[in-house]
């Protein structure tokens, strides 16, 4: 009895040690959470993760800070958030750590600290310039100071790169270092791929068929590991880890319809395991637990080419994948984002149709089906989604680029499933994929975005005043020294939320001026007009700067000028000889040309340019040079030789400043 009962100790103690070093998935959380943001300064408070792959001992950390977690089952997890975390508007970064062996850190979820509001306020902040063609964007803190970056992939020329922006939190990036991919890379995603609690990045070169994977050292730097290749151009890419042995995987999708399953081996390496021929030009995939059997399933888009379904595949987490459905969405659908639009715990999907200018709300019933519940209009040509709680009431919204009519749309959940477009903020032109983070650390949620056809990357802060200045240079051509040209005006128009705060507007070079209706606050909306003016010391180009300081984010503003300033004068600027008999010369006509410098003029040429200007003579008083002070004539006559108008251009070369001077001429044969 005591032998049969050893026996039994033995064999259920090697049971719970089998239990004990069972291999623990890396975690997943959905959007959003329960609650998602609160206002500052409150009690301490319960909050709900909802995801997959979550095991009895996992944590949820708030900004790197283990909270007392409650397990409730493997997809739902509650934690005390204390009120010393809440105190102040900031923004709580959320993640589910799962212990060893295997698990590891989940994706990031943001949880806003601030007022709830009833608008959104987002402006261009500033555009900071990456490498040609930019088109792909992720976020997240690649160097470890507790502050959001920004990797941005170039596809033109022969950029094939990623850009590194680093972020200072006050909403300002600086490009840092430029990371050299595959050929034409599109999209990057962010993920841990060797497990060492470092971001790391995974880039979609469409044109040499290749996912780049690149690992952080947590400074910011990025290294080139692996570059698995695919038989078609790759486009989107879902993160998780879709057989549960800890170790991030991939999912992706190229332009001639096929899904690759690629999974990690811990190290930056990954396996091709699957590959099906999906659907008609697939372009973008979203991960989530679908029908709630605790596995990661997949949305994918097949939109190309005016296409409009959407897949959705059931994972049976191994790392296999079953198409169970194909829905009719917008044409054109893009990108797919999930997150619980309704409160019903659980997951739905939303997509971007380019051909349609809407998105589709798809209700999901937690069984892996989903229904189209509405399709609400946004901007032009819709690119890209993003999701985010904008104005801080508990329910998502969406976030949309519109690369037809360079904007970004806000759509406001209701929290029904119901969408309200509530601003259309501009970016620059053709903007790409969209992301979303608190840029600025005031507990607000702002965006990023990369614009195509500029080269650089829109930066939108939200609940801030933001200085935006048209024109943003201003040129005052050729101005005679000693005398000053006419004003050009400068509006200072407040884009922002707040109201914003003049400091200074002063002039660098005393070659111009400028004169100010701008009072000390301008509100939001408000505008104001800085006339500028140039008034040349001596001859030559000169550049100067108009700098407004204020209290914007993106202060101070900057208004580079230019002017050419000449001893040489040319009067009368223009001379219209009328009609002229063919074959005849008229009367001449005089130009007088003065030196008003303080040194001799050397005169180069005087001669006619154009397509008449054989029609046209002269003769000059002017010789080599004009002393200071003087001035000498240029006496022009017209002969035409044919009937019709005639035109030309009298220039004369010098070293004056300026130079060549003109004189417009015109006359009729007749």
């Amino acid at each position: 009895m005591r032998t049969h009962a050893t026996l039994l100790g033995a064999v259920l103690l090697g049971f719970v040690s089998v239990l004990s070093y069972a291999q623990a998935p890396v975690p997943f959380i959905n959007q959003p959470l329960v609650p998602d943001a609160t206002a500052p300064g409150g009690a301490q408070f319960t909050l709900t993760v909802n995801g997959t792959g979550f095991v009895s001992n996992s944590v949820v950390n708030w900004n790197g800070s283990a909270l007392a977690t409650q397990f409730v089952n493997a997809s739902q997890l509650t934690a005390i958030v204390p009120a010393a975390d809440i105190a102040t508007a900031s923004t709580g970064w959320a993640t589910v750590v799962n212990p060893a062996p295997g698990g590891g850190k989940s994706n990031v979820e943001f949880f806003t600290v601030t007022n709830k509001r009833s608008s959104v306020g987002l402006g261009l902040a500033s555009s900071p310039a990456v490498g040609p063609v930019p088109e792909g964007a992720a976020v997240g803190d690649f160097n470890g100071d507790g502050k959001l970056d920004l990797a941005v992939t170039n596809g033109g020329g022969n950029g094939n790169t990623v850009s590194i922006l680093l972020g200072d939190g006050k909403g300002n990036f600086t490009l840092t270092s430029t990371l050299t991919v595959g050929y034409f890379p599109n999209l990057v995603f962010t993920g841990d791929f060797n497990g060492d609690g470092k971001l790391d990045l995974v880039v979609t070169d469409i044109y040499s068929n290749t996912l780049s994977v690149l690992l952080g050292d947590g400074n910011g730097n990025f290294t080139l590991v692996s570059s698995p290749v695919l038989d078609s151009w790759p486009d989107g890419v879902a993160v998780g880890d879709f057989n549960g042995d800890g170790k991030l995987d991939l999912a992706a999708v190229g332009v001639f319809g096929d899904l690759w399953i690629l999974l990690g081996d811990g190290t930056g390496n990954f396996n091709l395991v699957s590959s099906t021929d999906l659907c008609s030009w697939p372009q973008y995939v979203a991960v989530g637990d679908f029908n709630g059997d605790g596995k990661l399933d997949l949305a994918v888009t097949c939109g190309g080419n005016g296409g409009n379904q959407l897949s959705i595949l059931l994972g049976d987490g191994t790392g296999n994948f079953t198409l169970v459905s194909s829905l009719t969405v917008g044409v054109g659908d893009n990108t797919v984002v999930a997150g619980d639009w309704n409160g019903d715990g659980k997951l739905d999907l939303a997509t971007s149709n380019a051909n349609d200018n809407t998105v589709s709300i798809l209700l999901g019933d937690g069984t892996g089906n989903f229904t189209v519940t509405s399709t609400p209009k946004v901007g032009s040509g819709p690119n890209s989604l993003a999701v985010g709680d904008f104005n801080a009431d508990g329910k998502p919204d969406l976030a949309v680029s519109n690369s037809g009519d360079n904007t970004v749309s806000i759509l406001l959940g209701d929290g029904t499933g119901n969408f309200t477009l509530a601003s259309s903020p501009a970016v620059g032109s053709d903007p790409g994929f969209v992301v979303v983070g608190d840029f600025n650390g005031d507990g607000k949620l702002d965006l990023a975005t990369p614009n195509t056809n500029d080269n650089t990357v829109s930066i939108l802060l939200q609940g801030v005043p933001l200085a935006t200045l048209s024109p943003s240079n201003l040129s005052f051509g050729t101005q005679l020294i000693g005398t000053g040209s006419s004003p050009q005006p400068v509006t200072l128009t407040n884009t922002g939320v707040k109201t914003l705060r003049i400091i200074k507007i002063a002039v660098t070079s005393w070659n111009f001026s400028q004169t100010n209706n701008c009072p000390s606050t301008v509100p939001p909306n408000g505008q104001c007009t800085i006339n500028v003016r140039f008034k040349p010391h001596d001859r030559g180009k000169h550049t100067g700067t108009v700098t407004i300081t204020d209290n914007a984010p993106n202060s101070p503003q900057k208004v580079p000028l230019t002017g050419v300033g000449t001893a040489v004068s040319l009067v009368p600027s223009g001379l219209n000889f009328g009609d002229q008999q063919v074959g005849t010369t008229s009367p001449p006509q005089v130009v007088t040309l003065t030196n008003y410098g303080t040194a001799a003029v050397e005169i180069s040429r005087v001669h006619f340019r154009g397509k008449n200007s054989g029609a046209f003579a002269q003769s000059n008083t002017c010789g080599t040079s004009v002393p200071a002070g003087g001035s000498c004539s240029i006496s022009v006559t017209f002969t035409p030789e044919s009937k019709g108008p005639k035109t030309a251009t009298l220039d004369v070369g010098d070293n004056g400043g300026g130079s060549p001077q003109t004189v417009a001429l015109s006359g009729t044969g007749t």
